[in-house]
């Protein structure tokens, strides 16, 4: 009895909530203690934010950068005060982002000093946006205000992980992938789920898709992706004007991709070729002489196994213009996927490996705290990072683990779209069609980023996959509390 009042009571402090709205509100708050307020939080730079900051009118301030490379997080850059002449290396919508920050900075401060956090203002707004509609959706069938509430709650815990938050103080792409990527699905859910197929609706869910997938060459393919996405809005709904519109956004998603892959095809190209040679065909591998001779390259460049592009002491230059002739254009894409798929076994190597690296969100050696909190070097915060401890510690790293758990997923998400198309529910089809495109969007990851770059740097570049991965463990827990309901 005494249980049965407490509960009521419960239900009563509990059915007046607007938990999309809560929700949005804690992004908000652990946001700026996390990202704001002292000790502020942020990502050490590793080395290659130059490429990003000096093509967007930005500059290093620190004096002693070997002494902060990859141990603190900087907050402040220069802002260049004349015409920058650096060389664009390619098209990424992070530059949006920078400019829009500098922007923001020198209307309220005009003292050419770009603080970073106005850029991770932005982030996290447009995350608390992404994240009411996300929250929204999964909801929406679920009758039991508690059962509303562990969903809401569990979103918060494993979306506003540090682990993410973390990037947007920094020149990292994953701030504007985690952000836009948010932003992009909780548009595409609320659509479905309320039937709210509007031109505007269209038009943001394609610019908040733009903004993510063009960020950098890995995601490119994701355009292609997002495309069919927009092939089926048009056969979704029977008013001519949104077929028209989704099928002019299918079309300029696949020009977008053509395009910005065309314009990233400079220094990257030799740089992540030289990793898939070395530190991905030739990994772990004693026959590296038989291999190069596959290739038709001269057996000495052997010596070059396991090396990396970026390391201090080399063998050789790797810019130097003769190995585009004997070495680089010796295996381009096309011939290294031909590789893998004749050596089916060295691929699944790969993957075992893309798979090991694929459920920690925060890179091993970056730190996140400033040199002036006078933390060790390289320390890492624990404020808000329950799930990403939690992934890190207990998730066992294997293959195998892997493949049982897409395997669940697969057979819950192909029942439910057999049942859709039984029962003719085309919310019910479309929806497990759209989390199919997050599978796809997180596994297509892992094999790009092997074929593309090997083991080399990998963490980062399977951190989609992390995101693919956390989103439908939140859908299906929303469907299991659904289902209590006999609403599934």
């Amino acid at each position: 009895m005494k249980k049965c009042i407490l509960n009521y009571k419960l239900h009563n402090k509990l059915i007046n909530i607007n938990f999309p709205v809560l929700a949005s509100v804690i992004v908000l708050i652990i946001g700026i203690l996390t990202l704001f307020i002292n000790p502020i939080i942020g990502m050490a730079d590793n080395g290659g934010f130059y490429k990003v900051i000096n093509q967007n009118g930005l500059y290093n301030l620190n004096e002693n950068n070997n002494e902060v490379f990859l141990g603190y997080f900087i907050k402040n850059y220069g802002i260049c005060k004349y015409n920058n002449d650096y060389e664009n290396l390619g098209i990424s919508t992070q530059s949006i982002f920078i400019k829009t920050a500098i922007f923001l900075d020198m209307f309220f401060t005009k003292d050419y000093i770009l603080d970073i956090r106005f850029m991770a203002a932005i982030f996290l707004i447009i995350q608390s946006i992404g994240i009411y509609l996300l929250v929204k959706t999964l909801i929406n069938k679920v009758h039991n205000i508690k059962d509303k509430l562990i969903i809401t709650l569990i979103v918060i815990l494993i979306l506003c992980d540090t682990g993410y938050m973390a990037y947007y103080n920094s020149f990292y792409s994953e701030g504007v992938e985690i952000s836009c990527f948010l932003l992009s699905i909780g548009l595409l859910m609320y659509m479905i789920e309320f039937n709210k197929f509007t031109w505007y609706n269209i038009i943001f869910f394609a610019i908040s898709s733009f903004l993510f997938f063009g960020t950098k060459e890995q995601l490119i393919p994701i355009g292609i992706f997002i495309s069919f996405i927009f092939i089926v809005i048009g056969s979704y709904k029977n008013n001519i004007a949104i077929k028209v519109l989704s099928i002019i956004l299918s079309i300029v998603f696949i020009i977008s991709s053509i395009v910005f892959y065309n314009s990233n095809q400079g220094n990257l190209k030799y740089t992540n070729r030289y990793h898939a040679m070395n530190r991905g065909i030739l990994l772990n591998q004693n026959d590296a002489d038989d291999i190069l001779k596959y290739f038709k390259i001269n057996p000495q460049y052997s010596l070059l196994k396991e090396t990396n592009f970026f390391e201090e002491i080399k063998l050789l230059n790797p810019y130097d213009e003769f190995l585009i002739d004997e070495y680089y254009n010796r295996f381009p894409l096309n011939k290294i996927l031909e590789y893998y798929i004749t050596n089916p076994g060295m691929f699944f190597n790969m993957l075992n490996i893309g798979f090991d690296n694929s459920y920690s969100i925060r890179p091993q050696v970056i730190g996140n705290y400033e040199k002036v909190q006078n933390k060790a070097f390289g320390e890492k915060s624990y404020f808000f990072a329950l799930w990403s401890t939690f992934k890190e510690k207990f998730i066992p790293k294997n293959i195998l683990v892997t493949i049982i758990t897409i395997s669940i997923y697969l057979y819950i998400s192909i029942s439910r779209f057999i049942r859709g198309k039984k029962f003719n529910d085309n919310k019910l089809v479309f929806k497990e069609e759209a989390y199919f495109y997050i599978f796809l969007t997180g596994l297509s990851q892992i094999i790009i980023s092997i074929i593309n770059v090997g083991d080399a740097d990998l963490s980062k570049h399977v951190f989609m996959y992390n995101m693919a991965f956390d989103l439908i463990f939140i859908y299906m827990i929303s469907l299991f509390l659904e289902s209590k309901n006999g609403k599934s």
